[in-house]
């Protein structure tokens, strides 16, 4: 996957997050649109991309692109729907988790003036959906 890019690919720390604000753009269009989501294997992949995106980025990065308000609306919904309908979605459920767990592990590392990370309010909703 291309949100597996390693940090020295990228010629500076400006490069690194311009990347990621175009993958989370991306990841925020299909959502926003839910064009391909049909498909199992395409709806599989996003699940796995989103994981992918907090594997490699640190939440003070992915809280600083501009998009990430709605972006992170739309993954709990996302996530959320995704576990309603679990059967349909069921070998894709491991790669919501993971992401749900280190955004949740990542929370007391975010310092500073950072903007509000907003996962108190969907963290509960997420596992409630979960349960």
């Amino acid at each position: 996957l291309l949100a597996s890019l390693r940090r020295s690919l990228f010629s500076s720390d400006e490069e690194r997050l311009g990347f990621l604000s175009r993958m989370m753009r991306g990841t925020l269009h299909i959502l926003q649109s839910q064009h391909g989501l049909t498909d199992h294997d395409n709806y599989h992949e996003l699940c796995r991309l989103l994981a992918r995106l907090k594997a490699n980025y640190q939440l003070s990065e992915l809280v600083q692109s501009e998009c990430y308000r709605d972006w992170i609306s739309l993954v709990a919904s996302f996530t959320i729907d995704s576990f309603t309908h679990w059967q349909w979605a069921s070998n894709s459920v491991y790669y919501l988790l993971s992401l749900w767990s280190r955004l949740v592990a990542s929370m007391p590392y975010l310092k500073g003036e950072l903007p509000p990370s907003r996962l108190e309010s969907f963290v509960p909703q997420v596992i409630k959906s979960f349960i």
